[in-house]
């Protein structure tokens, strides 16, 4: 404030200056008034700057909303000031020092009526420049306090659904174990390997909110590889994915995997009658694609997984991803992020 309040006063100095250099032509006289306007104005600002400063200390409540205790204060002491200046200027002309400055026609006590007027005046000016700028910080702190709460909101949120991605992956892991134990011990000793070494690169990163789109695509080839061990011939898949294009972009922690889940979890899935699964790369998305061959009864499910989705990746890029159901094929495309566009 107290720069911006100098910057007034320079203003209102310089008008007054060409106003009178105009006016009167008199290049002296002209430089004594530029520099009593600055001086009043500015003492004017330091003052009301002053008494905010003062009131602020005893009083921080009322401090901000300039009481009535302020503006008697601020008036009285422009009243003061103003006063003080003329005192100086008649001191400085009546020794000669400066040139008559301006005539006033009023004289006597009326004079100190007409200055007491005109201050009122100037250091309402000054009071509303102020007030504005008290104002308009208030609002940029609100505004920037607002963008700080909504960004914790959102890392929040975003924290919260990535939470539970784990666990649900988990669950529908350990019961796949179950069966394997059950059925083909060897495969379900295979499968474990697999499993501790997806979780293991999963848990690494987990403390992110995006991953590359390499990293992405490993932790897919991992847990195929997974499912591969389970469901042997009935489980095809491919990645039609340039080395080039793997090397591009971010994605949301942990986004493709669901898919996959999803598709297996929803699908028959037969050596006669195999699930193909392709994750490919199309003009910046990239899309998990798998035939449709619903399972005649699917097993319970809340929806959590594609919901989950759908919000964290919203929270990061304000965008939606696309969901295509064509009663053969069912895809799911997110366009790959850069750093630069994410939301926070």
């Amino acid at each position: 404030m107290l720069r911006l309040s100098s910057y007034f006063s320079l203003a209102i100095a310089l008008f007054t200056f060409l106003a009178s250099l105009m006016e009167e032509g008199a290049l002296d006289v002209s430089l004594y008034k530029f520099v009593f306007s600055f001086l009043t104005i500015g003492l004017l600002s330091g003052m009301n700057i002053v008494l905010m400063v003062t009131l602020k200390e005893k009083d921080p409540q009322d401090a901000g909303k300039c009481g009535p205790w302020f503006y008697v204060c601020s008036y009285l002491g422009s009243i003061v000031v103003v006063i003080l200046i003329n005192k100086v200027q008649n001191y400085l002309v009546a020794n000669a020092w400066i040139g008559p400055v301006g005539t006033l026609r009023v004289k006597g006590d009326i004079v100190y009526l007409y200055l007491s007027l005109q201050t009122l005046l100037m250091n309402g000016v000054v009071l509303l420049l102020q007030n504005f700028i008290i104002v308009q910080d208030a609002n940029n702190k609100t505004q920037l306090e607002n963008s700080r709460l909504n960004a914790s909101k959102s890392e929040a949120v975003h924290q919260l659904l990535l939470q539970q991605v784990h666990p649900h992956f988990l669950f529908n892991a350990l019961n796949i174990l179950k069966s394997l134990i059950k059925k083909d011990p060897p495969g379900a000793e295979e499968y474990l390997v697999r499993l501790s070494g997806f979780l293991r690169a999963s848990l690494s990163s987990h403390k992110r909110e995006v991953a590359t789109l390499q990293e992405e695509l490993k932790l897919c080839r991992d847990y195929l590889e997974m499912q591969k061990v389970r469901f042997g011939e009935a489980l095809l898949f491919s990645f039609r994915v340039s080395q080039e294009k793997e090397n591009s972009g971010v994605l949301p922690l942990f986004s493709l995997q669901p898919l996959l889940e999803n598709a297996i979890k929803h699908n028959e899935l037969t050596p006669a009658s195999p699930l193909h699964i392709e994750i490919g790369v199309y003009d910046g998305w990239i899309r998990v694609l798998n035939n449709i061959q619903m399972k005649a009864s699917t097993e319970d499910s809340t929806g959590s997984g594609l919901a989950n989705l759908a919000e964290r990746y919203a929270l990061l890029s304000g965008d939606e991803i696309e969901i295509k159901d064509d009663g053969n094929t069912f895809s799911v495309s997110l366009k790959i992020l850069n750093h630069e566009n994410r939301n926070h």
